[in-house]
């Protein structure tokens, strides 16, 4: 992506018009005299007196089930009048709208109080690391005093509570009705600073709009969802549109990344406020030096306008400096003390299956990552030779989910070839498609360097029985997810647990007095 491309879309967007055409439909709501006791964009969870929403999804076309909606006793449908034309047999009131989807955002964040305007919003966007970004962030902030929460690919979390792992349905950001809901519980619980996912498909979807984001933050940008993006530019501008939002007040950007530093210079020229981050480029406004990298964390020096120090850390791998100081840029931007953002960015961890060790006890090196991009396994598995012992290897197991860019399923395999001895390629979630044919796409012909097995727990458990004390084994990518998607229909799967009970079967049944298995 160029960056004359990049710097026309930040030009554009940040000189365009502001559509804001919820308090429009509440004017044409109260001239009807409805009070909506809630909001809708499916008719199935349709309740009476909801307004609905109806608009082309991706998927399907939300505007078919008008009549469902209507008959569970809806009071206002809402429809994206775009090559669409209403049913005079349906006397329900209704209003034609452009771009439904947007006003749908801007309305939920009415309905439901304007939450965000209470709160310190962080938005992160990225191909790769938002999760752990906004994890971290909320971590950072409640050992700050702050009560915090993020929302994302892991559901709602709020730290020293239990996590709602399905509050996000699905999504690494939830739909706009979801969104501001979340957003007014959190404001009501008392949250104060919120970190949430921002990925390319919301916000070309408009869910994150009506949100007030304070504080965007940048990781990088590489290959993937280019099936619903179609090119990489376009997937780009995706992303950047999150700088874009009329609230923000500060960005803070990897300029280690191409696309990211042409962003930043962008928005500078464009008068707005910019914090650059790097491990290598000293011109940063937040880097890191001296890197000290092991198996048991992180050491480096960290240079930043607040003030410069060490850092001591357990979490493991360069990217994942990187991440840190993604988050230290958010923290110190709100306004955190220099040294405290330091001391907090010190305690944090892995969040579940990031980088997450399993059976540490049963003297085997298993680790289960989130990783499912080519650059995501290569920045993975890069990490995971540093920590390799004299004469030990790289196992990994890896798969690409079904109905997904097929185009990244060959770099996946690629990229474990290079970075790995042993690559064992099995299922992820196949969804619709058939897991060989996933396989075949991944292995592009070369079938002599891959050891093909299916059967994710079979592939898990001969990667372990593969292994010696100085290898590594690597299983990538469903991290935290406890199912397996197939056919529509998740079945229970959780990588950690099938990794744990095979380590311990495998340590008692072999006694580790057993000669490893080579292939």
């Amino acid at each position: 992506m160029t960056a004359s491309a990049i710097e026309r879309f930040v030009r554009t967007g940040l000189s365009g018009p502001v559509i804001n055409t919820s308090n429009k439909l509440k004017q044409k709501l109260s001239e009807l005299k409805v009070i909506p006791t809630g909001l809708s964009n499916d008719s199935r969870f349709t309740k009476k007196g909801d307004i609905f929403f109806a608009y082309p999804g991706s998927n399907q076309d939300g505007r078919i089930h008008i009549r469902e909606a209507i008959k569970r006793g809806c009071s206002v449908v809402i429809w994206e009048c775009d090559g669409w034309s209403w049913d005079p047999t349906n006397i329900t009131p209704n209003f034609a709208f452009k771009n439904v989807r947007a006003l749908m955002g801007e309305f939920a964040a009415l309905f439901f109080g304007e939450p965000t305007s209470g709160m310190h919003v962080l938005g992160v966007t990225g191909t790769n690391g938002k999760t752990t970004c906004v994890n971290w962030l909320a971590e950072a902030f409640f050992l700050l005093g702050h009560d915090s929460a993020c929302i994302g690919t892991m559901g709602v979390n709020v730290p020293g509570k239990a996590s709602d792992a399905n509050s996000s349905e699905n999504r690494t950001t939830p739909d706009a009705i979801a969104l501001q809901r979340a957003f007014r519980d959190l404001r009501e619980s008392g949250v104060s600073h919120v970190s949430v996912e921002a990925s390319s498909h919301a916000l070309t979807q408009n869910r994150l709009d009506g949100t007030e984001i304070d504080i965007a933050i940048f990781t990088n940008l590489s290959h993937d969802h280019l099936d619903y993006h179609g090119t990489f530019e376009h997937y780009g501008i995706a992303k950047a549109r999150l700088f874009l939002f009329e609230t923000l007040s500060q960005a803070v950007i990897n300029i280690d990344d191409d696309f990211g530093a042409d962003l930043a210079l962008s928005l500078r020229r464009q008068d707005k406020h910019v914090v650059t981050y790097s491990t290598v480029n000293k011109s940063a406004d937040i880097f890191a030096s001296q890197l000290s990298l092991s198996s048991s964390g992180s050491i480096f020096n960290v240079s930043t306008p607040w003030g410069s120090r060490e850092i001591k850390s357990q979490i493991i791998g360069e990217f994942n400096v990187s991440n840190m100081l993604a988050v230290l840029g958010g923290v110190l931007c709100s306004g955190a003390d220099f040294l405290k953002a330091c001391d907090a960015a010190g305690a944090l961890r892995h969040p579940e299956g990031r980088l997450q060790r399993v059976g540490e006890k049963y003297n085997r090196q298993v680790y289960i990552d989130y990783a499912h991009t080519p650059d995501a396994l290569s920045r993975l598995l890069v990490t995971l030779r540093t920590l390799l012992k004299p004469g030990g290897r790289v196992i990994t197991v890896f798969g690409a989910g079904g109905d997904r860019d097929k185009d990244k399923r060959t770099l996946m395999g690629q990229a474990v070839l290079e970075f790995s001895d042993v690559a064992i390629v099995t299922a992820d979630n196949p969804r619709h498609e058939r897991p060989s044919s996933i396989i075949e796409q991944i292995i592009c012909g070369k079938e002599d360097q891959f050891v093909v097995e299916p059967d994710r727990q079979s592939a898990i458990c001969r990667a372990i029985s593969l292994s010696s004390r100085d290898d590594i084994v690597c299983i990538a990518g469903k991290g935290h997810e406890k199912y397996q998607d197939v056919s529509g229909e998740r079945l229970p799967f959780d990588d950690y647990l099938v990794a744990e009970e095979y380590l311990k079967a495998f340590h008692y049944d072999s006694n580790e007095s057993q000669d490893y298995m080579n292939v």
